[in-house]
């Protein structure tokens, strides 16, 4: 009878080649599937998040403007426990931005004027402006167009004109409330970052029309919803913000969660590689991202922010 030894090393050599080849093709399978599960498991399910931008109207605010801070300010400490930014981006002014949170509004980061204006607990990261040349350009050209209602936004400071009417004035307010009035936008002496422009026909696709038309190489139009469109430099957007702040806390795109719901949140949310497209968009801007969060009136932004520190995951509808 053959013992244990001899059915281990005296194999007959013709059938051996089978089992041999057999083996080493499940073990080269077996260690294949472990690198792929592994890299699933860290690109999709545990990749640490590191920051958090959000937009303001339509995205974390509901259609009251407000948003649940109690349950924020639960999220939030979180968020600081862990070490994850904050970033508040939005085509608003900064003081408007700090009212949103009074209790923290020195400890976050803010992405004010469509990316204009960034500043990170209190210290002032980059600033743009538009030439004189192109702000008495836009300023002329607005005076042909008496439909247009405008606010004009420089460093720490918004403005109007004398002649708005009361009820605009009192509805935008919230969204200005530094505002001072002038009676001719040319008065205004401090560098432009932006011209904020309300329709209240609702004709912005023509309106944008009409003033790319007298737009210089150096500024941009963006329609930033709710009847409203914003002239900001060429260069600035929030996807450039996005990147400055990346650049400025050592963050990847993988680490980096953001949700818009406008066109103004594009390159914001094509520059992170999870970017949430709000429920209550426009269908042209939802089937673009493959992320998307409930609407604004369900607390879309704290739902998902809630769901991944729950569950290390990301929420899709």
């Amino acid at each position: 009878m053959m013992g244990f030894y001899d059915n281990c090393f005296h194999i007959n050599p013709s059938s051996f080649y089978y089992p041999y080849f057999s083996c080493l093709f499940i073990n080269i399978f077996l260690i294949f599937y472990v690198i792929m599960l592994i890299y699933q498991i860290k690109g999709n399910k545990f990749m640490a998040i590191k920051m958090i931008a959000v937009d303001m109207d339509g995205t974390f605010l509901d259609e009251n403007s407000s948003y649940n801070q109690k349950r924020f300010d639960h999220i939030y400490q979180i968020l600081k426990d862990r070490g994850i930014r904050f970033v508040v981006a939005s085509g608003n002014p900064y003081k408007k931005l700090q009212n949103c949170f009074p209790h923290i509004q020195n400890e976050l980061t803010y992405i004010a004027e469509n990316g204009g204006y960034i500043i990170s607990e209190g210290k002032e990261l980059y600033f743009a402006h538009i030439s004189s040349q192109d702000s008495q350009l836009i300023i002329d050209t607005l005076q042909t167009m008496p439909d247009v209602l405008c606010w004009v936004c420089t460093k720490n400071q918004s403005y109007t004109l004398e002649s708005l009417p009361e009820h605009y004035y009192q509805m935008f307010l919230p969204y200005f409330p530094h505002v001072k009035k002038v009676q001719n936008f040319s008065l205004i002496k401090e560098p432009i970052v932006k011209f904020a422009l309300y329709l209240p026909q609702q004709n912005t696709t023509q309106r944008i029309h009409d003033l790319t038309q007298i737009a210089s190489q150096d500024i941009r139009i963006v329609d930033s919803g709710h009847a409203c469109i914003d002239i900001i430099p060429r260069f600035v957007s929030k996807g450039m913000a996005i990147q400055l702040l990346m650049k400025e806390f050592h963050i990847s795109p993988d680490e980096v969660m953001a949700f818009g719901d406008a066109d103004n949140d594009r390159e914001m949310l094509s520059t992170v590689k999870y970017g949430y497209v709000m429920a209550n968009a426009k269908e042209e801007m939802k089937k673009d991202f493959q992320w998307m969060a409930p609407g604004f009136n369900d607390e879309g932004v704290l739902e998902v922010i809630d769901y991944y520190l729950q569950n290390n995951s990301f929420f899709n509808l």
